[in-house]
């Protein structure tokens, strides 16, 4: 039997975990900048929004003309 002759594993190769390759790996300082462009990413997006906001409520759209009701057809 295969089972009889193996031994236990030891704790580390059971709960080992595989690290990515050193170029694919992040340095904190190309994180911080990642993070940080992305941070002025939103705030410019959010500016737009906000802007696009307040014209919007500066100048509300003209009301829509009430539509004639349609009458039933007759059976």
């Amino acid at each position: 039997m295969a089972s009889e002759d193996r031994k236990p594993r030891a704790w580390h190769d059971v709960h080992s975990v595989q690290e990515a390759p050193r170029e694919k790996q992040k340095s904190s300082g190309r994180i911080a900048a990642e993070e940080a462009a992305a941070r002025k990413k939103i705030e410019a997006l959010r500016a737009q929004r906000l802007a696009r906001e307040a014209e919007a409520a500066a100048n509300p759209p003209p009301p829509k003309p009430a539509s004639p009701s349609k009458k039933k057809a007759a059976t």
